[in-house]
């Protein structure tokens, strides 16, 4: 599952129609798809930021890649 910036106008109108029609979700609900459980407040919070980062770096992201990532890092500190 990919995340990137709409790449112009027409894309940024159709994402927020899709939002305004109640076809949007949450990134705690993109999470929890993704592992099958409720995430915590730091990953939601860690994987906004690094959405936002890629935003502004005008890169696509791999949000499983990123959960999947945080989730060995805190195996790891456990």
């Amino acid at each position: 599952m990919t995340a990137r910036a709409p790449k112009d106008d027409e894309e940024r109108i159709k994402a927020m129609m899709a939002i305004l029609n109640g076809r949007g979700r949450s990134i705690a609900d993109v999470i929890e798809h993704i592992t099958g459980s409720p995430p915590s407040e730091e990953t939601v919070e860690a994987v906004t930021n690094r959405l936002r980062w890629a935003q502004e770096n005008d890169e696509d992201v791999d949000i499983a890649e990123v959960v999947e990532s945080l989730n060995r890092m805190a195996d790891q500190w456990a």
